[in-house]
């Protein structure tokens, strides 16, 4: 098939799970046969330019999130359909999703999303830290979110498809009356990275085997990285004076991280390598004992997976959400209740971990197990073209009316379903971003190119992927 992936993330200038598995997903599908063109915003000034063949639309900087820029509906030559795609594939959280419907409604292209923005968490995303602690602030956020939400809905029902991460992500957009064929799809692993040889021990030497809790994630506000410092600081070290934490990552709130292990007089038990090379995660995960989330606001949490492809158990809270749905308590880690102690459960976990090294073996040789069943490539890849088969076969089933440019009434009809949201709605967050803006203490790496990532493994003899 000739592919159109819709991305807010053409080039990947931060390491996030959207930008990388956008990134996996082209690599793949043309290691599968088919040809793939990349549709996104144009990167910033700042960023490297996309790849040779990118379809690119005029964007302006979200600077509430890294790496981000904000794409509308221009130029026009962007809705000509020179490329002649079989399907689209909105991979996007922005409103450039608008895009796949108004080409399927001018051109007749069948086209589904991807969806892994829960908004009522969000808020999180774009407000300041003093404007979110705002009781009234969050009160008119929460009213807001399903009026959002279900123009969302609106957008996704006028394809032939939606594709979620997680069980209760797929029961979430029912509820909001999605009635277009609905895809559960985990996010594959890598395995050009994820089944490398296990390189040298990236920790700190004083950082003993058997003793190692890692976080990576990005260092942003809804991580709640905050809660897993202050649980290490007050459950685990008192229990364990020679337990380490390494906090793999970097952003916007990097530097009040490390200012709170100094604070709590824990820094010497902690460390901050900053952003690594995707690559190098492998390794980080290889030599460590627990893996450690208190993150709420995951539709996903691809760090989730590679962790437990890796072989290492998760100790998280029991979000209900893109965690849960990857972690089975007991089995491959430990997920403890939500709600009030959940940090008392969430440190009496980690701390029995650390003092069970076979608990943890059992538990990690599961993780690898289910791991490889669940989100190994030829299996997720494989219900990703199954899906794009269920879009043509929706469109065929539910063919658009057919689209007239020289027709007023055609273009009133473009403008209210989809210009008028997208134009509209995107403004209002450009402009809420920028009331935030970005952190002095934020650093954008700039180093991971989509040329300098690794190609995919060869299919083996007979095989298609």
């Amino acid at each position: 098939m000739n592919i159109a992936i819709l991305t807010d993330y053409p080039v990947v200038t931060f390491a996030c799970g959207p930008s990388l598995s956008t990134q996996a997903l082209k690599r793949y599908m043309e290691n599968r046969g088919h040809t793939v063109t990349i549709v996104g915003p144009a990167p910033g000034k700042d960023d490297p330019p996309a790849l040779p063949g990118s379809l690119l639309l005029n964007s302006v900087t979200f600077r509430a999130h890294p790496g981000v820029q904000m794409p509308f509906a221009w130029p026009p030559s962007a809705f000509a359909n020179a490329q002649k795609f079989d399907v689209i594939h909105s991979h996007a959280n922005s409103l450039l999703m608008h895009w796949a419907p108004m080409m399927r409604e001018m051109h007749g292209i069948p086209c589904l999303s991807t969806n892994t923005i829960y908004l009522p968490g969000f808020a999180q995303h774009l407000l300041p830290n003093k404007v979110y602690q705002i009781e009234t602030i969050r009160n008119a956020w929460a009213r807001l979110a399903p009026k959002v939400e279900a123009s969302f809905a609106k957008a996704y029902n006028s394809g032939d498809g939606l594709i979620v991460q997680c069980q209760a992500l797929a029961d979430y957009w029912k509820e909001f009356g999605l009635d277009v064929p609905l895809h559960t799809i985990p996010r594959p692993i890598d395995v050009a990275i994820f089944d490398q040889p296990l390189g040298p021990d990236p920790f700190r030497p004083d950082f003993a085997k058997g003793k190692r809790i890692v976080v990576v994630c990005r260092h942003a506000r809804e991580k709640d990285i905050d809660k897993v410092i202050q649980v290490f600081a007050s459950h685990v070290l008192p229990r364990m004076p020679d337990a380490s934490l390494t906090l793999v990552g970097d952003g916007q709130e990097h530097k009040a991280l490390v200012r709170q292990t100094e604070r709590l007089g824990i820094a010497q038990r902690c460390d901050f390598p900053g952003e690594r090379p995707h690559r190098e995660l492998r390794h980080y995960y290889g030599h460590a004992d627990v893996f450690a989330y208190a993150s709420l606001t995951e539709t996903y949490g691809q760090v989730i997976s590679e962790a437990l492809w890796c072989g290492v158990p998760v100790v998280a809270i029991d979000d209900k959400m893109g965690v849960a749905f990857q972690v089975k308590d007991g089995e491959d880690g430990v997920l403890v209740a939500s709600g009030q102690g959940e940090y008392d459960r969430l440190g009496e976990a980690l701390s029995n971990l650390l003092a069970n090294p076979e608990a943890r073996r059992a538990l990690g040789e599961r993780a690898a197990v289910r791991a490889r069943a669940r989100v190994a490539p030829d299996v997720v890849y494989a219900q990703y073209e199954a899906a794009y088969a269920s879009a043509q076969a929706h469109i065929a089933a539910h063919p658009p009316k057919r689209f007239n440019p020289r027709s007023v009434g055609d273009w009133a009809r473009m403008i209210d379903r989809h210009l008028f949201p997208w134009w509209s709605l995107q403004g209002a967050l450009v402009a809420v971003s920028s009331i935030r803006g970005r952190s002095d203490d934020y650093l954008v790496p700039v180093g991971m190119r989509i040329d300098a990532l690794p190609e995919p493994l060869a299919p083996r003899s007979g095989e298609a992927g």
